[in-house]
């Protein structure tokens, strides 16, 4: 059976909205799966796209070639693929705008133009004019592509001030586009390259007696001789108090090898934690997990998941605890669990609780971390290597190829709703279609649910849980007194103290 040699692709470019097929050059035939990203000839310009499915023949007579593979693996799993349709077709966005939450920021890269200034005498126009603004930028920084003089000249529309020049000549410009600017973090390795033996009789000659360099270098191969294996050159450096030049100097000398190898960002490194024993269930809390696990049964057996649980619990009825249970029995299950906090400020104290009970094995994901954290995180959850995502509302889009289980915490929050971006989505609304469309559960928790997602709960026949009671006897409900101010306050000269005093 022969390879198919025709692939669609939806391109990187948000105003554009329809799909395009193109055909694979030998080398690349049979190297790619949908999903993939790759560069692709686009008009007059090279753009990223993303490739949907293989085709064995094009809707087009004549069809452009694929021009390299960013990633030989898919960098979507095939339900984010559906995921990112059915946010187009359902918020009326372009299909790339939708496929890019799902992509970690530096690695998917739009196409861009590049301005070059081909003339340095100043150019016969207006002073104060946005070519004259356009030829004093492009002439003290060199040449600009779209996006920096965009952020050097602000809510300006410089743009058709550039295409006149481009028509005079006085400018050129060129379609580019930028190399992921994401890439894994390597760190320089050690380890020794000879015998124990010829180590220690070659100790006395790695410098001139009695000087520090000397007692450096023997400090370093003492630490190798320890160790035995390849290790980082800054535990090297610490240990030792050596530094790159005696390193070099031992390779030199063929008594160590320089190496590299990857290493993590990860964000969590810095987060201390405690361990976090299961705990044992109130009445409430049992009626709610025996529920939950039965959906998660259900799903293990190859069934359609249940419909989604809306999990009804106050404050301090202990909702986190019937989470935690869930993602250990997804976990058991081989499967992976997405958990959605409404906002940054949330997700520290909701880490903690379960990377307690969960070490190792939880990854965190929101957008004030640097783009290196949020690649490495995003590359460690597509490998399976972290089963559990945290964050606010764009953990959802983590590509978790096993997904078993999604929980939305205080889904009744605004936060979820994003509407200061394409593609506005409301994550509530994105997370019941993404439990559909991956087979997986979804558990909605709320102290106060919103009265529209309660009625479709009851209209739709989910599982509704309750968790009534605070699990602790001596954390009292704060008390709320309502006073009608008017009635109590006869006149409008009365002061705060005399209001407060009349309540």
């Amino acid at each position: 059976m022969t390879e198919p040699i025709y692939v669609e692709i939806a391109v990187n470019v948000p105003q554009v909205s329809g799909l395009f097929h193109y055909h694979l050059p030998p080398d690349l035939t049979g190297q790619v799966v949908p999903g993939c990203l790759v560069i692709v000839p686009f008009g007059n310009r090279h753009v990223q796209g993303i490739i949907l499915r293989l085709l064995d023949r094009p809707e087009v007579i004549e069809t452009r070639p694929v021009e390299a593979v960013l990633d030989s693996q898919a960098i979507l799993t095939p339900a984010q693929m559906q995921l990112a349709r059915w946010l187009s077709e359902t918020y009326l966005s372009p299909l790339a705008v939708c496929f890019s939450p799902m992509i970690p920021p530096g690695l998917g890269q739009q196409a861009d133009t590049l301005f070059h200034l081909n003339v340095r005498d100043l150019i016969p126009s207006k002073p104060g004019s946005l070519q004259q603004r356009l030829f004093q930028l492009l002439k003290q920084r060199g040449d600009l592509r779209g996006r920096q003089i965009d952020a050097a000249l602000p809510h300006l529309n410089w743009r058709p001030a550039a295409r006149a020049m481009v028509k005079q000549g006085w400018l050129a410009a060129r379609p580019v586009l930028q190399p992921p600017s994401v890439r894994p973090k390597m760190v320089r390795t050690v380890q020794l390259a000879c015998s124990p033996q010829t180590i220690e009789a070659r100790l006395e000659s790695l410098g001139r007696a009695g000087s520090a360099a000397l007692e450096r270098r023997q400090a370093i191969l003492r630490f190798l001789l320890q160790e035995g294996l390849p290790v980082d050159a800054p535990w090297v450096y610490a240990v030792s108090g050596g530094n790159l030049q005696d390193l070099q100097k031992l390779e030199e000398a063929g008594l160590v090898i320089l190496g590299e190898s990857e290493t993590w960002r990860d964000p969590l490194d810095r987060v201390k934690i405690s361990a976090n024993e299961a705990l044992i269930l109130t009445e409430d809390q049992q009626k709610a997990w025996e529920s939950v696990l039965s959906g998660l049964q259900t799903i293990a057996r190859g069934d359609p998941p249940p419909a989604p649980y809306l999990l009804h619990g106050i404050t301090g009825s202990g909702k986190t605890e019937v989470y935690m249970r869930a993602v250990a029995e997804v976990l058991r299950m081989g499967k992976q669990a997405a958990i959605l906090v409404p906002e940054i400020a949330l997700t520290p104290q909701t880490v903690r609780r379960f990377l307690g009970r969960f070490p190792g094995q939880v990854g965190l994901i929101h957008s004030r971390l640097s783009d290196g954290e949020r690649y490495d995180t995003w590359r460690r959850a597509r490998s399976g290597a972290l089963p559990v995502i945290v964050g606010p509302r764009s953990a959802l889009f983590a590509p978790l190829p096993n997904l078993g289980l999604i929980i939305l915490d205080e889904c009744h929050d605004p936060a979820y709703h994003q509407e200061d971006v394409q593609p506005n989505y409301n994550a509530v609304e994105a997370a019941i279609a993404y439990a559909r469309l991956a087979n997986c559960l979804l558990i909605l928790g709320s102290a106060t649910p919103d009265i529209s997602l309660y009625y479709r709960a009851l209209q739709e026949r989910w599982s509704i849980l309750k968790l009534p009671v605070r699990i602790l006897a001596h954390r009292q409900t704060i008390e709320a007194q309502l006073s009608q101010m008017r009635a109590s306050v006869p006149t409008s000269s009365a002061t705060p103290g005399n209001a407060a005093e009349s309540t």
